[in-house]
């Protein structure tokens, strides 16, 4: 069964804003710092949408970044709006890049989308040595209630909740060092407010943002039991690739 593309929807753009994510850029802003990135930097934007973080590189920093998304429509409008050839058609865990080509890899509320062990691994690949992996994403800080999730069909990063201990062990397994760690699940929290305020309730809001192709009460209370939270970490690229 195909999956809802709830990233596709106004609704998401109603709450997210433009970048399509809970606190807006200012885990962007703080990895670019932590990163040091600037105009001399190669940057890559996994999971880039409608364009927002490639945007807010080139504006705020100088950085030419280059986004990749698996969805034509939301590249098309990120096309629209910035440089054209800024943007790519794929998915992360298969990018279409040379090995070594970045700085910088960032995976804004997007690794939750993919098979993220596959995902960091191309990120690895395509990393310089020294480079960075930056990630802020979704977690389930009950994980064991996350299976249920993978039976809707929709596509949001809440489908794919991580295990933050998983996740910390494959990124350690492809040769990353995590570095930095922030719990940042406020972002979560005002995000579920501003919901509140607009839809009246979570049920109500992924009815529509699924485009009724889930019972949006259903898949509520499953994500309840996950107790999900948010956080962003950073990742540098050790010497070599650890054996799988």
């Amino acid at each position: 069964m195909g999956k809802n593309n709830a990233y596709e929807s106004c609704c998401m753009r109603d709450v997210l804003g433009e970048t399509l994510r809970p606190g807006g850029f200012i885990l962007t802003d703080k990895a670019a710092e932590y990163c040091k990135l600037s105009k001399e930097s190669h940057v890559l934007d996994m999971g880039c949408g409608r364009g927002a973080t490639v945007g807010h590189l080139f504006e705020k920093y100088g950085i030419t970044a280059v986004g990749v998304d698996p969805s034509e429509k939301l590249l098309n409008e990120a096309k629209e709006r910035f440089d054209s050839d800024a943007f790519v058609l794929g998915r992360g865990e298969n990018l279409p890049f040379e090995d070594g080509l970045f700085d910088c890899a960032i995976a804004e509320c997007t690794l939750s989308l993919m098979d993220a062990h596959s995902a960091a691994a191309e990120a690895w690949r395509v990393l310089k040595k020294g480079g960075f992996f930056v990630v802020t994403d979704v977690y389930a800080k009950n994980s064991e209630a996350v299976g249920r999730l993978s039976s809707f069909p929709v596509n949001s990063c809440m489908r794919g909740l991580h295990d933050l201990t998983k996740l910390r062990s494959s990124l350690e397994q492809l040769g990353f060092t995590v570095e930095y760690f922030e719990e940042c699940s406020q972002y979560l929290k005002e995000l579920v407010v501003r919901i509140g305020f607009s839809y009246g309730s979570m049920c109500e809001f992924w009815n529509m943002a699924s485009g009724s192709c889930i019972n949006g009460e259903e898949f509520y209370g499953a994500l309840k039991r996950c107790r999900p939270g948010y956080f962003m970490l950073i990742a540098k690229k050790g010497e070599k690739q650890n054996e799988q």
